[in-house]
């Protein structure tokens, strides 16, 4: 379990850890100071283990200091900061500042920290470090509690600049940047596209009268286009952990390396810290959390927020992306395809799923695109798609969130395209690419599951993480069938709502979700027939375990058919005339036979060409 920096048992004092001093020999006493970024640091070590004494004094800008002294037209008084500032200059000009008392006799280590003897510079560097570390904890601490003052007491940007200043919000350019982007998202513009194509890639007259009506109107009644509110999200709900990570039965610890945990429970009790306590605990099985050092504190703070992040709709709930999670769990453990990842690919895979869907409104980018919101002039390909990416982006950007603070650079970057890839990939335009690309690879993907060391490229990766992931999101149908039949239902309920807005706002309705076409065991079996299960057999392929997944398909498969003839009795004439196509599918993106798919989805990022 990783925990977060010491905290210091005084003002000042115990940073440092007794087994590090135990490292100093016994006796010695060492001063020393050191320029940082942001300060010097002044460090005084007396020998008696356990017992020392840390004082940090900020660096200052003696002319800035002047300035304003000048300015005011007095005499500037110095601040202890600038004496020890100062007399750090003077000693170093009497030529030195570090003094080591070793067997009773006290040498001159000169000028420079260097100076001191190798056995101690490692102990020190290591004792600053987590002195800055600890600090820079704290400090992300107090900016939660900031941010939870400026939201409970509503602190608008003029009321912020009369504030003492060390009670303004200090945002980064990263956060704003996020902020700005994800703006209003879901609110008409003014540029609303009167022939818009629909599903079937006819264009169509629309009526938009409504949807401009809102687009123009006056800011305070500017109304976004969605089921539901945003999450209500509090800073003050994360200030102190509270995570208890034995309240998870052990039951339930069971099923989660099965497809038989059932998740309605708790979503009817609205429940969400639950299904955060067993994510913990599949990063913990995972070795995750031990591997890329993660604070667990941070990680429960990570939950917290992106599962506030999701709106209580039908269907796309933070109830929806933890089965995604937890089935994605499954296919690494249970069905043993974490044999051809590493650990940092499974990270990205959990991370995706939970994030997949964030701020979805419960109405699709067909919808947006008919109704020009500001997201549909942002983001012209994988629109909902793309915005679920800047959530999860803008979530690990807080220091409070940040779970990937202590991968490398590249480990970073590698993870953030990991990242890129499996969320823009949920998008059902690209599943005709990513079935082909699994067709095309999925040999040499089964030959390296069966060697004991197994060699992927990077291209393979991609395909192996974009099934799992899509595998995943489309995994109502390989749970129990009770379980299955009521998935079905929220989606149906969801497309429904999804309707009634079009028709409220008198635009096109989209043929597939108008009530009164649809009959939920015909789409079912399109559903399972057209898209999941082409999918599924090719991941099989590779990784023989999930078999398991079809095997509860095909029976579900069987109960939708006898629904369906249940409905219909007799008259074959009747059931010929149905749909044959399901819901769930989208006119595909252009393919091309030598494009890899990771192109593909880079494509689809917004700002790409």
């Amino acid at each position: 379990m990783s925990s977060p920096p010491a905290r210091p048992a005084g003002p000042l004092g115990g940073f440092l850890s007794s087994s590090s001093l135990q490292t100093l020999e016994k006796g010695a006493t060492i001063k020393l100071r050191q320029e940082l970024s942001h300060g010097v640091w002044l460090a005084e070590v007396n020998g008696v283990p356990g017992k020392l004494n840390i004082s940090f004094v900020s660096s200052v800008d003696k002319d800035e200091l002047k300035k304003k002294a000048k300015k005011g037209k007095r005499k500037h008084r110095k601040t202890d900061a600038e004496k020890v500032h100062e007399g750090d200059e003077a000693l170093q000009s009497a030529g030195g500042t570090s003094m080591l008392r070793k067997d009773g006799d006290l040498v001159d280590l000169g000028p420079h920290p260097a100076n001191i003897p190798p056995e101690y510079q490692g102990v020190l560097h290591t004792e600053v470090d987590s002195l800055k570390k600890a600090l820079a904890y704290a400090r992300m601490e107090l900016d939660i509690i900031l941010k939870s003052y400026h939201q409970d007491f509503k602190v608008s940007e003029s009321e912020q600049r009369t504030l003492d200043p060390k009670l303004r919000l200090q945002k980064s350019p990263d956060e704003m940047i996020f902020e700005k982007m994800m703006q209003a998202a879901f609110v008409p513009t003014e540029g609303f596209k009167k022939n818009t194509p629909d599903v079937t890639g006819n264009v169509v007259e629309v009526n938009a009268a409504k949807a401009k009506s809102l687009a123009t109107a006056d800011k305070t009644s500017n109304q976004e286009l969605a089921l539901a509110p945003p999450g209500a999200f509090f800073y003050h709900d994360i200030i102190l952990p509270t995570y208890n990570l034995g309240a998870v039965s052990k039951e339930d610890l069971k099923l989660m390396y099965t497809l038989d945990l059932n998740i309605f429970p708790y979503m009817d009790e609205d429940d969400y810290e639950y299904p955060r306590l067993l994510v913990m605990h599949m990063f913990r099985d995972l070795d995750l959390i031990e591997h890329f050092n993660i604070d667990e504190e941070k990680l429960w703070r990570f939950l917290v927020t992106i599962s506030m992040r999701y709106r209580k709709i039908p269907f796309h709930s933070w109830f929806h992306a933890f089965n995604v999670t937890q089935t994605v769990f499954f296919f690494l453990t249970t069905c043993e395809a974490q044999h051809v990842l590493g650990p940092l690919e499974k990270l990205a895979l959990l991370v995706g799923t939970l994030c997949h869907d964030a701020d979805h409104p419960g109405l699709n980018n067909t919808f947006h695109a008919k109704a020009s919101t500001r997201i549909a002039n942002l983001h012209k390909k994988s629109t909902l798609e793309n915005h679920h990416l800047l959530n999860g982006y803008a979530i690990l950007s807080r220091p409070e969130c940040n779970i990937v603070e202590n991968l490398s650079v590249e480990h970073r970057d590698d993870f953030m395209r990991y990242l890129r890839d499996l969320i823009l990939a949920t998008d059902l335009a690209l599943h005709g690419i990513i079935l082909r690309n699994m067709a095309d690879r999925k040999k040499v993907l089964a030959k390296n599951q069966k060697s004991p060391t197994p060699q992927l490229d990077q291209e393979d990766l991609v395909v192996v993480l974009t099934v799992l992931m899509k595998c995943g999101d489309l995994s109502n149908e390989v749970r129990p069938q009770k379980c299955a039949a009521r998935w079905a239902q929220m989606v149906l309920t969801e497309f429904f709502a999804q309707s009634d807005k079009e028709r409220e706002l008198e635009l096109s309705v989209t043929p597939f979700m108008d009530r009164g076409r649809i009959i939920i065991a015909n789409e079912q079996i399109n559903f399972i027939t057209k898209l999941c299960t082409p999918l599924y057999k090719g991941l099989i392929y590779v990784f023989p375990l999930i078999n398991v997944c079809m095997d509860q398909m095909n029976s579900n498969l069987e109960s939708w058919k006898q629904r369906l003839s249940s409905f219909y009795g007799k008259d074959d004439d009747a059931k010929k005339k149905l749909t044959k196509k399901s819901i769930w599918e989208r006119d595909q993106v252009k393919d091309s036979k030598h494009a890899k798919l990771s192109e593909v989805i880079g494509k689809q990022t917004s700002g790409s060409k």
